[in-house]
């Protein structure tokens, strides 16, 4: 029952991008993308209740489920700040994202068919991976407000100032100020997750898999630390916080 909740999701997440682009089109922003993806998250909260009852424990094992998960998240933060920031079309540019994420987790062994129920379960572990994972989902959400950002500023240099996508993009400063925001609270859950991490049992390739998340939050710190101190220019700052996120995935190769 699981994988027609992913699909419902996956298939609803996709409309919810090309409706967007389609209003795009004809010149207006259209909230409609917000429904959609309203949508495409209630189907990924039936996944994961149903893929959670299954394993007895967070579905977060296995690359297919990370990813069902990273998709979530995504969609849980953009849900809640896209409309407080007035950043509607953040869903246009989040939903490939998402449609990426669980049509990986579709493709034919990445997402376990019979999961294993889980024997014994450990806070630590549990709260490591819950809080990464919603840290990733921050950090992802920065990284396509700063794609947002490089877009707007292309259009700005090449003089395009009549597309339907200039027209409706947030300001520039909001964009900014919204990335640098999402980074803080996605490095502020990072740590929750690090230091959960060194509270929980160790053992197999959970070391190298701490470590891994240790210099991904490193580096996350040295960006938030730069950028609130010594200062990056916009372009600057977008391009490392969608660097940094597309590398920092490789992280989850070590679980």
């Amino acid at each position: 029952m699981y994988f027609w909740f992913l699909i419902v999701s996956t298939l609803l997440a996709a409309i919810g991008g090309a409706v967007g682009v389609r209003s795009l089109r004809h010149g207006h922003r259209s909230r409609a993308t917000v429904f959609w993806m309203g949508g495409a998250f209630l189907a990924q909260l039936g996944f994961l209740a149903v893929r959670g009852e299954a394993r007895g424990a967070c579905p977060l094992i296995g690359l297919g489920e990370i990813l069902v998960f990273l998709a979530w998240s995504l969609t849980l933060i953009y849900l809640l700040v896209g409309p407080t920031y007035r950043l509607s079309l953040l869903g246009l540019f989040s939903a490939p994202v998402v449609v990426l994420f669980q049509g990986m987790a579709l493709i034919p062994g990445v997402l376990e068919r019979d999961p294993q129920r889980v024997v014994a379960t450990n806070a630590w572990r549990e709260m490591h991976s819950a809080m990464s994972v919603l840290g990733y989902g921050a950090l992802g959400l920065a990284a396509v407000s700063s794609v947002m950002f490089l877009v707007l500023d292309r259009q700005l240099k090449e003089h395009h100032l009549n597309s339907g996508l200039f027209r409706n993009l947030p300001p520039v400063r909001e964009l900014l100020v919204s990335g640098r925001r999402l980074l803080w609270l996605g490095w502020l859950m990072l740590t929750v997750g690090v230091v959960a991490g060194f509270r929980m049992p160790h053992e197999g390739s959970a070391g190298a898999h701490l470590i891994a998340a240790v210099v991904v939050w490193a580096a996350y710190a040295a960006l938030v630390g730069i950028s609130q101190f010594r200062g990056l220019t916009g372009r600057k700052f977008s391009l490392l916080t969608v660097l940094l996120f597309v590398v920092s995935l490789s992280v989850f190769a070590f679980v």
